[in-house]
């Protein structure tokens, strides 16, 4: 809880290092208190393992509401601030895009479910806002700067951090406390939940794990119980019902209880099962009265509409297998996690039944919508609901899993979770193809190695020369000798796909004239970065031209920080020599840089213009002149 809120009070503002401070200073306290046993009682080293990772990485949430987030926030905000259900306000204040009724009137087209998952942190902020704006903080609690926004998210993760944690509880009492660990941070890491915890925490995914494990847990625990009081089967309703209202497809969930009472008869079946659905009836009728406040009559239609229902046939196999966000192709843990039902039926064959029935009726109602593919996803987001019934089959797999082999399968499970968290920032960052499209195996491997081998680059200096060399090598890394002959010309205005990250900092964006492609400098010294595999003496040659012609301009050239030559610019375009002496040169990255005796800013102030010295065409390295 210290965390994430020095995190809120870090996204508003206030100090990064305290955020950092609390971090250390949490985590170990948590190693302290699970290495005594006599304060030992819940917390032991495996659940601190848990909790440090969570503590870990619970700056980098996104701290912002984008998407259908906001339809949840104004929701929240309207009905606790202004205590109504007019948004056109909260969404003005917000400056986000206003969701419409068909009669043009803003409106959410959310279900309730999130709105109320995110009243208790949404509170939290408007306390803490409040506090720090008596205290003379620069900040409004207004319920729409920046602790509100952050807040909110950060709920989510917490949320989902319960979630784990629940699991791992589950888990710990069927497959023991080593095998709960693995299985939860396999389905944290190795699946879409970190991404929708993290990455984009103002969807209502993160939040329905949350309820939905919250919800099947207590149903497990109680199914075990006969002798359970219509009150506690009322607490699993409403908790059913929340379920429901977060994600209106994981309703499906609601029916397991109720099939497996039909179907167990136990005594008192009455008595359990009326207050059950009572309890979720209450949500149900909650919902439809803001519908009806919020679309009229025909909100039945409108709600279809929005939630893109009818109009297709069943897409199962697109839903599974597609690249496009199918469920087993982009998340293949998910099989070994379906596996496990199977082993779950030796020991209780009807729950691994009715694990399979709510599998199955989720995958056809999810396909059955128009854009089963789940629009902008990271992977098949839609069945995240059905976290705790994959977690609990992950566990049974590696209950049975020999002491021998345990080690692989955590090293199995560990990879795919780096697999995973790689793929999070290539479809991010849409560098393969647009959010909503797919993505294949080979263009992931591609774009994988690729981002590996710009960390590699990135390593450069932290490395030994030698090991960096070799992995940059073993990652298809390209040289400067292999990009042309004898070394080879460098266009600055058209990098070179094998080096792209060639063009360092002190440049404007790339530009053509003619036939000509060219960048203009920017500031006081432009830098390449050039991977040279054979260490020697080199001559450079720079095709330039001043942007100030009437200015005296003097360039010195310098590489790895060295100047190793000066030259007078002239009118026009020409090129200029430099020599590059081996000793000042090494084997890896090299840094090359111009460095201008003076900016037209400097020059001329009071002509407004870009900052842009010179503009250069080429850089071309070859072998020095006996």
């Amino acid at each position: 809880m210290a965390t994430l809120a020095a995190k809120v009070a870090a996204d508003a503002g206030g100090p990064r290092g305290l955020l950092t401070a609390i971090q250390v200073a949490t985590v170990g306290l948590l190693g302290f208190l699970a290495a005594d046993p006599l304060r030992r009682r819940w917390l032991d080293a495996r659940r601190a393992i848990l909790l440090s990772l969570a503590i870990l990485i619970a700056p980098t949430v996104y701290g912002e509401v984008g998407g259908d987030g906001w339809q949840a926030f104004v929701i929240v905000r309207s009905v606790l601030l202004d205590h109504d259900l007019d948004l056109a306000n909260d969404y003005a204040g917000l400056r986000a895009p206003v969701a419409l009724t068909p009669e043009g009137r803003p409106t959410s087209h959310l279900p309730i479910g999130l709105a109320i998952v995110w009243t208790p942190p949404f509170v939290l902020a408007h306390l803490g806002a409040s506090l720090a704006a008596a205290l003379g903080a620069d900040v409004s609690a207004d319920g729409f700067s920046v602790p509100y926004r952050s807040g909110v998210t950060a709920g989510t993760y917490a949320y989902g951090v319960i979630a784990l944690l629940l699991l791992e509880s589950e888990l710990r009492r069927r497959a023991g406390a080593a095998a709960a660990l693995v299985a939860v941070l396999a389905i944290w890491l190795a699946t879409p939940l970190h991404f929708y915890m993290t990455a984009n925490p103002a969807m209502a995914h993160g939040a329905s794990v949350f309820v939905a494990t919250a919800f099947v847990v207590a149903w497990l625990r109680l199914r075990e119980q006969d002798a359970a009081s219509g009150r506690t089967w009322a607490m699993v309703g409403l908790l059913g019902g929340l379920m429901m209202l977060v994600r209106l497809q994981d309703a499906v969930l609601l029916a397991l209880p109720v099939v497996d009472l039909l179907w167990r008869r136990p005594p008192r079946l009455v008595a359990r099962l009326a207050p059950y659905l009572s309890a979720a009836a209450v949500l149900g009728l909650v919902q439809l009265a803001v519908w009806l406040r919020l679309y009229g009559g025909n909100f039945l239609a409108t709600v279809f509409a929005v939630n893109l229902v009818g109009g297709t046939r069943p897409e199962v196999a697109g839903v599974l297998f597609s690249p496009r966000h199918g469920l087993f192709y982009w998340t293949p843990l998910y099989a070994a996690c379906v596996l496990g039902w199977g082993f779950l039926a030796r020991r209780d064959r009807w729950l691994a039944v009715l694990f399979a029935l709510g599998f199955a009726a989720s995958v056809l109602v999810n396909s059955s919508l128009q854009d089963w593919w789940s629009a902008e996803a990271f992977g098949q987001r839609r069945l995240l609901g059905l976290t705790p019934l994959f977690a609990l089959g992950l566990g049974e797999v590696l209950a049975v899993v020999s002491p021998g082999l345990r080690a692989a399968a955590a090293v199995g499970l560990a990879l795919l979770a780096v697999w995973n968290l790689s793929f999070e920032g290539i479809y991010n960052s849409g560098v393969v193809a647009p959010r909503d499209q797919a993505i294949t195996y080979d263009q992931l491997a591609v774009a994988q190695v690729d981002a590996l081998r710009r960390r590699v680059v990135g390593a450069h200096g932290r490395l030994p020369p030698a090991l960096w060399a070799s992995a940059y090598e073993r990652l298809g890394g390209a040289w400067l000798e292999d990009v042309g002959r004898p070394l080879g010309r460098i266009d600055i205005g058209r990098e070179p796909a094998a080096l792209p990250f060639l063009v360092g900092r002190g440049w404007y964006d790339p530009e053509t004239e003619g036939d000509v492609t060219l960048r203009r400098s920017r500031g006081n010294g432009s830098w390449i970065r050039v991977p040279i595999r054979t260490v020697g003496d080199y001559e450079a040659v720079v095709r330039l031209r001043p942007e100030l012609p009437a200015v005296p301009l003097r360039i010195t050239f310098e590489v790895n920080r060295e100047p190793v030559g000066i030259a007078d610019v002239g009118p026009g375009w020409s090129e200029y020599r430099f020599q590059m002496p081996s000793r000042v040169l090494r084997r890896g990255l090299n840094d090359l840089g111009l460095i201008y005796s003076t900016t037209p800013r400097q020059a001329r102030p009071e002509v407004p213009a870009r900052n842009a010295a010179v503009a250069v065409d080429w850089i071309e390295l070859s072998p020095a002149r006996p």
